[in-house]
């Protein structure tokens, strides 16, 4: 019979996933089983696959709980009224704490590249992606309701732009290319394309006519 987990199940699923993500980074997506990861937990392969079937389905959850965390770091930018370039550039500065000595940007584009010849991972981050611009445009949203950006900026378009400079600056990150350089152009690239709505011109008071 297989061994049973300690504690709930919420808790199951989380020191599972967390260390499927440890196995990923440190030996890849592709090098690492299903043998592996119910070893490194401590349970049987029957236990681990009452909760996980595959290791697609491990990537799922893993991108559903990033996803998670970014919409709550969005959430925490609006309570407190924070700028939006300030909370992405934080956002970005989290990714390079985790990526570095990790190599969770090796990861990134291992699996992107597995991606090309496994109809399931494709399928999984299509999905990612699909609902990273949902909630990026949730949080553009907010921002215009707010008069934070312009009343006629298209959230479609920022969304695709956000998510092409992060996927730049991963790629800058995987290059080894000096990190201060790419905060600073991903900084000024948000402050020019999240730039709030100019006031508008405040006219003078009117001279009154001489008469005639």
């Amino acid at each position: 019979m297989p061994k049973v987990l300690p504690g709930y199940k919420a808790e199951a699923r989380k020191r599972i996933l967390e260390t499927a993500r440890e196995l990923f980074v440190l030996r890849g997506y592709r090098r690492t089983t299903m043998d592996d990861v119910a070893e490194r937990v401590g349970v049987s392969k029957g236990t681990l696959y009452l909760y996980y079937r595959s290791k697609v389905d491990l990537l799922r959850d893993i991108q559903a709980t990033n996803r998670a965390l970014s919409r709550q770091w969005m959430d925490e930018a609006l309570a407190r009224s924070e700028s939006p370039v300030d909370r992405f550039t934080d956002t970005f500065e989290d990714v390079f704490r985790r990526a570095i000595g990790r190599e969770e940007v090796a990861l990134f584009f291992e699996v992107l590249g597995e991606a090309s010849h496994d109809a399931e991972i494709r399928a999984a981050l299509r999905v990612d992606h699909r609902e990273d611009l949902r909630s990026l445009q949730r949080f553009l949203r907010e921002l215009r309701r707010r008069g934070q950006l312009a009343p006629d900026a298209d959230l479609e378009v920022l969304a695709f732009m956000i998510v092409g400079l992060f996927q730049a600056a991963v790629w800058d990150l995987s290059l080894g290319i000096d990190p201060t350089r790419t905060r600073r152009v991903l900084r000024a690239a948000l402050n020019q394309m999240l730039a709030p709505p100019e006031p508008p011109a405040s006219r003078g008071p009117r001279r009154a006519r001489a008469p005639r």
